[in-house]
């Protein structure tokens, strides 16, 4: 959570971030997660491990706008990433990371204002704190081999 401005630097793959901005609160947040959902592992989802998962990277950060007195009416949401860097059956993790996004978000009745998703290049993100930009190039590098069964 951000309440001075910075620049937030990230690049993504097959991960998701999603960035949250409270214009009128001057609070920020990012997250950058690696897999869809927390029930779908065995690991116990700790205050450090949350951030590992989509899902519930999202639940924490409203709670923490919430604890804030900032209600999620107030702030706005975009996605990013989810490329499919990796081809062949089992490798969606991309796919997988961008649905459980927006279905969490959905889930919670928040609207997303941005997103870049998907397809198969990687994307470097940069995320302003005091304003809530959000500005992504694509990394233009050749699609890994594809995996045989």
């Amino acid at each position: 959570m951000y309440d001075e401005p910075c620049l937030v630097r990230t690049v993504l793959g097959s991960c998701v971030s999603v960035t949250f901005f409270a214009p009128t609160d001057g609070l920020a947040a990012i997250f950058h997660a690696l897999l869809p959902r927390a029930e779908d592992h065995r690991e116990v989802t700790t205050a450090t491990t949350c951030f590992k998962y989509v899902d519930t990277a999202i639940i924490v950060l409203f709670d923490e706008f919430r604890l804030r007195g900032v209600p999620r009416n107030r702030i706005e949401t975009k996605v990013f990433g989810g490329a499919g860097l990796m081809q062949g059956k089992g490798f969606e993790v991309g796919r997988r990371n961008v649905e459980s996004a927006f279905a969490t978000l959905d889930r919670l009745g928040v609207r997303v204002s941005a997103s870049s998703v998907g397809g198969a290049m990687g994307r470097k993100l940069v995320f302003r704190t005091d304003t809530g930009e959000a500005f992504v190039k694509r990394i233009n590098s050749p699609l890994l081999p594809t995996i045989q069964e």
